[in-house]
């Protein structure tokens, strides 16, 4: 095994070398440089400490903005780290940095750096097109302070700037067919220092590293290489975004832990007319970016889920074996129908998510079983006529004291399957009122068969009220809980009135001003 391994910070290489492999990036940073002091508090529920990590994903190069402090320094290896001091110095006249000169978005300097780092993804990322976006890209920004309309201004003209350069580079590649690589973001558009340093990536290699202390970090590239890990250290701990484990590193030992990032099987995704299956190793912005224009629902319920640097690491399998009985994303995976594929040494074997989850707060997962992929069906016409049915209307609700970085008070996502007007399936999801995520099994027998309208909604609420209990792990506000049982499904219902309505239908005029469809660069305007 070996003693050391290298990352790139802020351009230059570094070398780390039986380092702690407890040790968080922002314990790192601190311990290096004094001009790196205000990585010494860390507080993920408060934003967190944004950097941005250049990574290569199968054969796409990315910036994502990361937690520092959730994020250990093993998972670095190989990888590209810039801090917001890196990010100035290295180009000042660069259209973030611009931006954000004069520091007249009144949140402070703590604040103004974590704005470098994610106005600085937002920059490159090829999918952020639209104003709404810009709520998903700054959600880790929790100041009372802070000038929101001034933030938006600057983002809009930063990220308007890079919209007409990859519309210009789009037009210049449409001669030779290659459009499409600069749309997807697989090629270097840009050109400056940041992304050439980017582009020169490779992929991720295996790893096996021992700290001072005799700990162990392993970075496997196969499935038979991690099984064959777990059987040689049982009591290894399976990380793959490592946020839960980072907010942790300082409370408990791990004598060695195993990466799942670099286990190629558990990184890929397979796209058929009837399902999407997702590798437990994909963070849940690339679930987004691969299912979120057609699941809509998901795209919607992620945004409130932590925050963009978190979601930027967490993974789907890892958000799963967490358990989390408040999860915003248990619900809708439920409603959909998804399935969970688990791998262990003696085979596979696959449960839908509604089972995975038992009583107890714990799951099904058994010692040395990990979760390879999560599958999630979808609802193309071929495939709702697989399944004999006409329409399906889904969506989820979450009701929380803020709209970022604040535990739920309740998570609901329904989904109906209709026949023409009646009801087929219908299922009926909840977290945050239990002990674990819950299905409402009753009243879903209860409107199968049934006409799909106002009457027959409200004919199930006594039902539902009823037959989901809010028990005392859901904490505080029980009343409230109980009460949000029913109002949300009265919600889906007003939002989606009809099978056409796949979309929800807005109950406020909050859309229509804030015209968040609208793109920051319009290539057919004058």
């Amino acid at each position: 095994m070996q003693s050391w391994f290298t990352f790139e910070l802020d351009g230059s290489e570094c070398r780390i070398e039986k380092e702690d492999t407890h040790r968080s990036l922002s314990s790192f940073l601190c311990g290096l440089d004094p001009a790196f002091q205000r990585f010494s508090e860390h507080d993920a529920w408060k934003g967190g400490l944004p950097v941005v990590m250049g990574d290569l994903e199968g054969d796409r190069h990315r910036f994502r903005v990361i937690d520092a402090g959730l994020i250990l320094l093993p998972m670095l290896a190989g990888r590209q780290i810039w801090t917001a001091e890196g990010i100035r110095a290295t180009e000042p006249d660069h259209p973030v940095n611009l931006a954000l000169e004069g520091g007249h978005f009144e949140c402070g300097d703590e604040r103004n750096t974590s704005l470098t780092a994610l106005m600085f993804e937002g920059y490159y990322r090829p999918d952020l097109r639209r104003q709404g976006q810009t709520s998903d890209q700054f959600d880790s920004i929790i100041a009372h302070t802070a000038n929101i309309p001034a933030i938006r201004d600057a983002a809009a003209q930063v990220f308007a700037s890079t919209e007409q350069l990859r519309h210009e580079a789009a037009i210049k590649a449409e001669r030779s067919g290659q459009e499409s690589t600069v749309w997807t973001g697989r090629q270097d558009i840009f050109g400056d220092r940041f992304t050439k340093k980017l582009f020169k990536l490779k992929d991720k290699s295996p790893l096996s590293y021992v700290d001072g202390s005799k700990r162990r970090f392993y970075q496997p590239g196969t499935i038979v290489d991690l099984m064959k890990l777990k059987k040689q250290y049982p009591d290894a701990r399976f990380v793959a975004g490592a946020t839960e484990i980072g907010r942790l590193s300082h409370e408990v030992e791990w004598p060695s832990l195993i990466s799942l990032e670099g286990v190629k099987e558990l990184s890929t995704s397979i796209t058929t007319e009837d399902s999407w299956e997702i590798g437990a190793a994909i963070p849940l912005t690339q679930v987004a970016e691969l299912i979120g224009r057609e699941c809509l629902p998901f795209t919607k319920i992620l945004r409130r889920f932590a925050s963009r640097p978190v979601r930027n690491r967490a993974t789907l399998g890892g958000y799963l074996a967490t358990a989390w009985p408040k999860g915003q994303l248990s619900p809708l995976l439920m409603a959909l129908n998804a399935r969970v594929l688990l791998l262990s040494e003696d085979g596979e074997r696959n449960a839908p998510i509604s089972q995975f989850f038992e009583e107890n707060g714990g799951t099904i997962l058994s010692p040395g079983e990990v979760v390879r992929s999560v599958i999630i069906p979808r609802s193309t016409e071929s495939a709702l006529s697989a399944r004999g049915v006409t329409a399906s209307i889904c969506d989820t609700y979450t009701v929380a004291p803020r709209r970022s970085l604040a535990e739920p008070y309740a998570t609901a996502a329904f989904c109906i399957e209709l026949r023409d007007r009646v009801i087929a399936k219908a299922r009926l999801a909840y977290s945050g009122i239990g002990e674990a995520p819950l299905r409402a099994r009753e009243v879903e027998e209860f409107l199968a068969g049934k006409v799909y309208q106002e009457k027959t909604i409200f004919e199930a609420l006594p039902m539902l009220i009823e037959t989901v209990e809010v028990s005392e792990a859901g904490g505080d506000h029980a009343e409230y809980r109980k009460t949000l049982i029913a109002t949300l499904l009265q919600k889906f219902f007003f939002q989606h009135p009809t099978p056409e309505s796949i979309r929800a239908k807005e109950l406020t005029a909050s859309g229509d001003f804030a015209k968040l469809d609208h793109p920051f660069f319009d290539a057919v305007a004058p």
